[in-house]
């Protein structure tokens, strides 16, 4: 078991429609500043349905500007990939989600940690994710959602539409498309669908990994997802 440092971690709750981070391991490897170039076109943050709401976790804003990720898929290379943060840094594997403005980096240096190249995979899945639901929902059709989700759907993951009518059900693939397509004034059940869905992803393919929180819980197990088994893959 490699040695864990603790930081926060997406944990459900009772009391809030959103699942709140509690304390949660990441990587204790030392950071790295790299210079990140943002991308040119941003869109009209006042435009979007997510413009104005916070996370109940974070009570950061949902949408920011320069906080599309903007994934370049021709930097996509396994084992030679880096996320870093807005300021540059580079982030290690946790559990924490990832936030406004994370970027994908290729870099020249072979990564020999496991959970650095899990984590950096699961970003290029979730990142374009994000970007549509936050930031570009009005570009996207429901036919792009569902092949942008599909490796949620291959790996169970919020694939189960629920039957709930009340403000803190856990939304399904479609279903938080479709919520989203009502101009909701409330953002937390689609924070709760993309904090939920990168981290069950994160345990599926991290390995020796401990997803436990400081309270003991641990959502991998509380969800029966078994941690290291692999994401599956087409």
């Amino acid at each position: 078991m490699v040695s864990l440092s603790l930081v926060a971690v997406l944990v459900l709750s009772l009391t809030s429609c959103t699942a709140d981070q509690q304390t949660q391991p990441e990587s204790s490897q030392q950071s790295e500043k790299i210079l990140v170039k943002e991308a040119p076109g941003e869109v009209d943050l006042t435009k979007l349905w997510s413009y104005g709401l916070t996370s109940k976790r974070t009570g950061e804003p949902m949408v920011e500007k320069g906080g599309e990720h903007k994934m370049d898929k021709s930097k996509v290379s396994y084992d030679y990939n880096l996320v870093v943060d807005k300021n540059g840094t580079t982030l290690q594997p946790r559990g924490r989600p990832f936030g406004n403005g994370d970027k994908l980096i290729l870099t020249k240096t072979y990564q020999e940690d496991e959970n650095m190249r899990e984590y950096t995979r699961v970003f290029t899945f979730i990142a374009p994710i994000r970007d549509a639901i936050l930031y570009r929902f009005d570009q996207t059709t429901k036919e792009q959602w569902l092949e942008l989700t599909w490796v949620l759907k291959i790996n169970n993951i919020k694939t189960i539409n629920s039957t709930d009518t009340g403000p803190k059900r856990i939304l399904s693939i479609e279903q938080v498309y479709d919520y989203v397509a009502g101009r909701p004034t409330e953002g937390c059940m689609v924070m709760r669908f993309l904090e939920e869905t990168e981290l069950e992803l994160k345990c599926l393919a991290f390995v020796n990994f401990n997803f436990a929180n400081s309270e003991g819980r641990n959502h991998c197990k509380d969800h029966n997802v078994k941690v290291g088994s692999g994401i599956k893959l087409p």
